[in-house]
C-alpha cells in the first residue's frame, strides 16, 4: 500500500508472515539481533543501558553511500510493538511503525508502516524516486532472510 501526500511524504505498509510465535519474532526486531539473521546489516549502538532495543535507545547504520543515518527507539513492547524514528543527513525522517500479532499458533503477522518525510530538497527527490517495486523488493529481502533464521534455529 501506499500513499502520497506530495513530493514530501510517502507513507507504505506491508504484511509479513513469518513461521514462529510473535515472542520468538519480537527480540530479533533489534539493532544488534539483526545482525543475526540480515546479511550485510551493521549497526552501531551509541545509547542502549541494556546493550540491545529499548526505549530510548540511540544507534546508527550506513546507507549505500557511507553517509550514516541515525535511529532512535520511540517505543519497545514486547513481543507486540516497536517503534523507530531515523533521520537521514540528505534531508529525511523515516517513521518506522511495527505490530506484531498472532493469528494462529507459531505464527506472526508483522506489519511494518514506513513513513518517509522530507526534511530538504535532496529528500524530497530521494522520496519522489521511490517506487512500489523497490518497495515490495525490500520488505520480501526482510521477510525472507528473517523466515529462514527462524526456521533454521528453532525454539
Amino acid at each position: 500500500m501506499q500513499t502520497r501526500q506530495g513530493n514530501e511524504r510517502l507513507i507504505r505498509t506491508y504484511r509479513q508472515t513469518l513461521h514462529a510465535a510473535p515472542q520468538r519474532v519480537f527480540p530479533l526486531l533489534c539493532p544488534e539481533r539483526e545482525k543475526e539473521w540480515l546479511p550485510g546489516w551493521d549497526a552501531r549502538m551509541i545509547h542502549s543501558s541494556s546493550g540491545l532495543s529499548e526505549p530510548g535507545a540511540i544507534f546508527a547504520s550506513r546507507e549505500g553511500d557511507g553517509s550514516e543515518i541515525v535511529w532512535f527507539t520511540v517505543a519497545h513492547e514486547p513481543p507486540r510493538h516497536v517503534h523507530f524514528v531515523r533521520w537521514h543527513p540528505a534531508g529525511m525522517m523515516v517513521e518506522i511503525d511495527i505490530e506484531l500479532s498472532s493469528p494462529e499458533p507459531d505464527r506472526t503477522w508483522l506489519d511494518v508502516r514506513y513513513t518517509y518525510t522530507a526534511t530538504a530538497a535532496e529528500g524530497a527527490r530521494r522520496i519522489a524516486a521511490m517506487t512500489p517495486e523497490q518497495w515490495l523488493a525490500q520488505m520480501t529481502h526482510w521477510e525472507t532472510h528473517l523466515d529462514a533464521w527462524l526456521a533454521a534455529h528453532p525454539a
